[in-house]
């Protein structure tokens, strides 16, 4: 029988990590928050408990969740007592390493490691949690909107680990999908990038601009946002970073990231984080009404692409 994991130790807390710490703290997991960052913990509290009482919760429902959110002022503070320290840090081997490294000096045991790579092999930073058998990959997009996360295991993942992991994903109500073998990017992740990297390539080349590769995307699989607004949402540099991952593992010049995408990242223009992406926000073109057939006002448009 696998133990349940009750306890999460959340090491790193930005947008992606608050999500997470969300996704636990609502279905029942006391979830205990550490980042290096004392503000940004400070704004990830803020953040999670924006969404808890958002009104989609019952109050009461709301409040619970909120006493099982524990900040913490150090690592060793959120990882002491917990059945799993899961992290989602900067998308660097070194600096997830030297995090992994650090969980595994002060971290009981028993205790479970996960990161949340995206595009990282499990085993180089498993290898330096110094438990390998107790460390898995695991790739969550958006737990608000999206139950889909992607896991993977180094070849020294035990069964009792890989078990644990899927039970964790389903009691925060994800639905796992394994990559059964290890590689860059998991499954979906890498048709994902490949989506991706063309159709940055596309519109680099002037084919087509990114409005209306998004249009036709959505058109033909009926998505609320195409490929470029997806790109938004993750966060532009998140995204270029990933295309110099695969760059520096090839050194083909078609994973290298294509200027239409390193000239808004230079310019500030991260996406819907800042604002201001290959779309504007809060309220981005593709939300609009008529925007997706170009109905008036959006057909006077059409000259200017």
């Amino acid at each position: 029988m696998i133990p349940p994991i009750k306890k999460v130790g959340k090491i790193g807390v930005g947008v992606m990590g608050s999500n997470v710490a969300w996704a636990c703290v609502v279905n029942g997991i006391e979830t205990y928050l550490y980042d290096q960052d004392p503000n940004q913990l400070r704004r990830a509290v803020d953040r999670i408990n924006g969404w808890l009482f958002d009104g989609k919760l019952p109050e009461t429902e709301a409040k619970e969740a909120s006493a099982r959110l524990h900040p913490c002022g150090s690592l060793e503070e959120a990882v002491v007592d917990v059945d799993l320290v899961f992290e989602s840090v900067f998308e660097d081997y070194a600096v997830k390493k030297k995090v992994h490294e650090e969980i595994g000096r002060v971290a009981p045991p028993h205790v479970l490691q996960g990161t949340n790579a995206s595009s990282l092999l499990c085993t180089p930073i498993a290898e330096a949690s110094g438990r390998p058998d107790r460390f898995f990959n695991m790739n969550f997009t958006d737990p608000h909107h999206e139950k889909l996360v992607e896991l993977m295991w180094n070849p020294k993942t035990s069964e009792r680990t890989k078990r644990a992991a899927v039970h964790w994903a389903r009691t925060i109500r994800m639905v796992p999908i394994i990559t059964r073998k290890e590689m860059m990017g998991y499954s979906l992740n890498r048709i994902w990038r490949a989506v991706k990297r063309e159709s940055l390539y596309v519109a680099n080349q002037g084919g087509g601009t990114p409005h209306d590769i998004d249009r036709a995307w959505m058109l033909i699989f009926g998505t609320p946002w195409g490929p470029f607004g997806l790109m938004d949402r993750i966060g532009l540099d998140t995204i270029q970073a990933v295309e110099y991952r695969y760059y520096d593992a090839s050194g083909d010049e078609r994973d290298k990231p294509p200027k239409i995408l390193t000239d808004l990242v230079k310019e500030g223009h991260m996406g819907e984080k800042t604002g201001k992406g290959f779309y504007t926000y809060p309220n981005p073109e593709y939300s609009l009404p008529g925007w997706l057939e170009k109905l008036p006002p959006w057909e006077d448009d059409l000259e200017k692409e």
